[in-house]
């Protein structure tokens, strides 16, 4: 196929990506500076390190995927980050909700599963099944019987009054006999310190029935104080009294209303909305019932809807980093700490400088397949360094009206054998002195 003329090539990695966070924010940490080598990881990769980080060791109730959790995994490849701190505080609070879940429920499945079960299998004579369809017997049993009394005494029409009776007896007893006597002693005369007064006890009382008053006397003799003569008065007076009573009475009433009464069929009534209750709750037993048989799995699958739900906000956590799907070279830096992001603008721009198309204008007399192997053969930076010579497969050609016109893709590894990068990237080859041969 020969050789071409070069109109113009510039060097162009395969690999490039000018990343952009998915959320706007405030850019809160850069992590790569210009030329920094860039860890690539696709973000399913990490997603996926999250999700199945699991529980930790030893302790199945709590996730190792809380905030700080996350930042561990995602923090060898970011490459920046947004103010999260709310996203954070979610995440750790989801995290203490699944444990407490977990302790709740969970860590005793064995023990509640087979609660349920005897609670609700039909075949335990105590399930709540069994126990509503007795109740239902009594609550009809009730009934019947109430129908009957009520059938028997006529009481099946309208009640338009009420009466009711009262009656109190209230008894007491007692009797009440007043009696006194008093005696007083008048002297006159001169007293020995300490003597009592009057000298002369009473004589025998003929009020008390044993014609005696033995309780009192002395705690009413007086004591002399000096031996002066003195005329001195003293007496006793003596009281007893008894009291008898009785009363009795009694109390009726009747009750009359304007809001009449229907006890015959508000007793029908009740035992309706009785049976439509007992009817729901065994309704809803039976249904519960259908559960049994694969309880182990309903429980599995509860424990994985609570942390999914932990997951999302894991994964709403990941999207405040910035990562690299493409391993290379940090070309472009457009933002700093503190200024303000919008969702799909771009921050970091990284390259793959290992692998490159190089994108020519060529004049050649003829068509050139896809495929067909292009050697380059140039000098950097003019004639003064030696050439330097790379190949690789055609990989995409566009043609122009004339048939001498070609837009060419051709594929080069730009690695040399020591790994260093052979074209710089983004590099602008001089037509002068670069020659193409198609073959």
């Amino acid at each position: 196929m020969g050789t071409a003329n070069v109109i113009s090539m510039i060097a162009q990695p395969v690999h490039g990506s000018s990343l952009c966070f998915e959320i706007g924010g405030i850019l809160n940490t850069l992590d790569v500076q210009l030329g920094d080598t860039v860890q690539a990881i696709p973000y399913a990769k990490l997603v996926d390190y999250v999700k199945t980080s699991g529980a930790a060791a030893g302790d199945p109730s709590r996730l190792v995927g809380d905030a700080n959790g996350v930042f561990g995994i995602v923090q060898p490849f970011s490459l920046a980050s947004v103010r999260n701190e709310d996203r954070k505080a979610s995440l750790d609070s989801a995290v203490n909700s699944r444990q407490n879940i977990y302790f709740s429920k969970y860590a005793n499945a064995g023990f509640v599963i087979s609660t349920i079960r005897a609670s609700y299998d039909k075949t335990s004579p105590a399930s709540n099944p069994n126990l509503l369809d007795r109740l239902a017997d009594l609550a009809q049993r009730q009934m019947v019987e109430l129908d009957e009394a009520y059938t028997e005494d006529d009481r099946t029409g309208v009640v338009r009054s009420t009466s009711s009776s009262v009656e109190t007896t209230n008894r007491s007893s007692g009797s009440s006999n007043r009696a006194s006597k008093f005696y007083q002693e008048s002297v006159g005369a001169q007293a020995g310190k300490g003597a009592k007064l009057p000298r002369v006890p009473p004589v025998p009382w003929e009020g008390h029935p044993d014609k005696t008053w033995s309780i009192g006397y002395e705690s009413h003799r007086k004591i002399a104080q000096s031996t002066a003569a003195m005329a001195i008065t003293t007496g006793v007076n003596y009281e007893e009294s008894n009291n008898d009573g009785h009363a009795s009475g009694e109390q009726s009433a009747t009750h009359v209303d304007y809001e009449y009464r229907t006890p015959y069929i508000e007793a029908h009534a009740r035992n309706l909305r009785a049976q439509i209750s007992l009817r729901n709750q065994k309704f809803e037993a039976y249904m519960f019932s259908q559960n049994i048989p694969h309880l182990e799995r309903i429980f599995a699958n509860e424990l994985s809807s609570v942390d999914n739900d932990v997951y999302q906000l894991q994964v709403a956590l990941l999207r405040s980093f910035l990562i690299s799907p493409v391993e290379g070279r940090v070309t472009g830096v457009y933002k700093n700490p503190g200024d303000a992001v919008n969702a799909g603008e771009p921050v970091i721009r990284v390259e793959d400088n290992r692998l490159v198309h190089l994108l020519a204008n060529l004049a050649h007399s003829g068509p050139i397949p896809i495929g067909a192997t292009a050697t380059v053969t140039t000098s950097l930076a003019g004639p003064g360094n030696p050439p330097i010579t790379v190949s690789g497969p055609v990989a995409s050609v566009r043609g122009h009206a004339s048939g001498t016109r070609w837009e060419v893709a051709i594929r080069i590894n730009n690695t040399d054998g020591s790994g260093n990068d052979i074209l710089p990237v983004g590099y602008v080859f001089d037509p002068e002195y670069t020659d193409v041969s198609i073959a």
